[in-house]
């Protein structure tokens, strides 16, 4: 990058700022102009060269010649003194720190055609620093394939080369390794995809705020060349092999797929007759470093990274394990390894694991949100949602017949909810889960409105409206223990069991 202050270090020009603008601005071009507005002509970054001939020192048309350069975007204007003013006009001074736009002096010796050339010979230079740069990463690239690099150590030397956030995505979209920047939000406007392989089951996920560069192109290619090298054969099979045991996983969670397909992936493994669904919860490097950890055996029982961020910088990610305490423990005994929070749902039998999944879900609230406290060193939460719900848990595992069960279910919880309730058609579903998500703010503050509303991101005022509004609604009052107690009841109880 070339910046006006290294134009105005240069000895022998006798260049002098003076007006700042609000930061050192990136120079793109030299145009010399006696012209009052020529923006339609620029691009943005040029430092325009005048000595002011069609103006007088005092004429106010100075403040509009400064008015449409800001508008185009310069990166400064130049004024050669001695020639048509001795000095630079006051109007013209003015207007430069009014709309903060740099201005700095030419004196009389110096010609416009050095100034040109000047800022010609530095951007050259510059081009020339970021091309040989360039091709020493692509050399430091390609020497590295020759070691069998791991994923993440490319995409940090790309990172490091090019200031971009990478990631290596399987056919899913999962992240299967990436660079420390680089979040589950990655479908910005400026992020380039590149498969890796003719399937397309790998990409490279390149994410910024502007176009890249050739220079930046040449590196990521290299880049590219490197990884689709390195993760062909065995290790691109092993990923294969990765996503075939999360899209299985993620059929039992949603109870879509049949246990016995665990034939196909491994006819000899036993899967347990029980297991608990757990929800693993922290930063969007933590989860990703979690996910990329060596696994076989039921520690394959991963499900794809595709949940919604409950909170910018924060991601979830699912596990199924068998219903025993060592199985469990193992499972969180590596989830605290990697700083992760975890909701252990209710036990139940394999074909039926999607009730525990939900049981997990509901009980995510309980889990802070707060990004400090997802920094080392810091002691993982557990939450486990029979354990600390075994009211709701006992009315959910009651023995009657299902469709008794689940009508017993659904009465209860309308006639308390009313519109509030997942079943009822008067709210919209937008408006419906705005009132639901409030109230759940309030009962975990502990009725505290404050609190709640910060949780939100809302004004108290706001808060107090909904609230009205939802007592309104359902005909109770927060202020009545019974009837807090009935709307939270009746809430979790849908939160678990949607079908209810």
């Amino acid at each position: 990058m070339v910046a006006l202050s290294h134009l105005l270090a240069l000895p022998g020009l006798g260049l002098r700022l003076v007006q700042a603008g609000p930061r050192d601005p990136e120079l793109s071009w030299v145009s010399t102009t006696e012209l009052l507005d020529l923006s339609q002509y620029l691009e943005g970054g040029e430092i325009i060269l005048t000595t002011g001939i069609t103006l007088a020192t005092e004429d106010p048309r100075w403040r509009d010649f400064v008015a449409s350069l800001s508008r185009a975007r310069v990166a400064a204007i130049g004024f050669g003194v001695g020639v048509n003013h001795d000095r630079i006009p006051p109007p013209l001074l003015h207007a430069a720190s009014a709309y903060r736009v740099a201005l700095f002096e030419i004196p009389l010796p110096t010609p416009f055609i050095a100034v040109s050339k000047a800022v010609a010979e530095l951007l050259r230079t510059d081009e020339l620093r970021a091309a040989r740069g360039a091709l020493q990463a692509q050399q430091r690239l390609l020497d590295r394939s020759r070691g069998d690099p791991e994923p993440a150590e490319v995409l940090a030397s790309i990172a490091q080369a090019t200031g971009r956030h990478l990631a290596l995505l399987g056919s899913d979209d999962t992240v299967l390794a990436s660079t420390a920047g680089f979040t589950v939000q990655h479908g910005g406007e400026h992020t380039e995809y590149i498969a890796l392989d003719s399937e397309g089951a790998l990409r490279l996920a390149i994410s910024g705020n502007a176009p890249l560069t050739s220079e930046g192109r040449s590196v990521i290619a290299a880049g590219s060349m490197v990884l689709g090298v390195g993760l062909r054969g065995d290790r691109a099979e092993e990923t294969r092999e990765r996503e075939r045991w999360e899209r299985f996983t993620a059929g039992l969670l949603a109870g879509t797929e049949p246990p016995q397909s665990s034939r196909i992936l491994a006819p000899s493994l036993e899967l347990p007759a029980n297991v608990r669904a757990i929800a693993l919860q922290g930063t969007a490097e933590d989860v990703a470093e979690w996910r990329r950890r060596p696994r076989s055996g039921l520690d394959r029982l991963i499900a794809p990274a595709t949940e919604t961020p409950r909170a910018p910088g924060l991601a979830l990610a699912w596990q199924l394990c068998g219903d025993t305490e060592s199985a469990i423990e193992h499972a969180l005994e590596i989830a605290a390894v990697h700083g992760l929070d975890a909701i252990i749902g209710r036990a139940a039998q394999l074909e039926d694991a999607a009730l525990s999944a939900r049981s997990a879900s509901a009980r995510l609230q309980s889990l802070s949100v707060t990004a400090p406290l997802y920094t080392a060193p810091r002691t993982p939460e557990v939450v486990w949602s029979d354990r600390d719900t075994p009211l709701l848990e006992a009315l959910l595992s009651m023995e009657s017949p299902a469709d008794a069960a689940g009508t017993a279910r659904r009465a209860l919880s309308a006639r308390v909810l009313g519109p509030l309730s997942m079943h009822d058609p008067q709210l919209t579903e937008v408006d419906r889960a705005q009132l639901r998500e409030t109230l759940r703010a309030v009962f975990y503050a502990d009725g505290q409105r404050g609190p709640a509303a910060t949780v939100l991101g809302i004004h108290r005022n706001t808060l107090r409206d909904r609230l009205t509004r939802i007592e309104r609604l359902t005909e109770r009052s927060l202020a009545d223990a019974d009837d807090r107690a009935e709307l939270w009841f009746a809430l979790r109880l849908e939160d678990v069991d949607p079908s209810a």
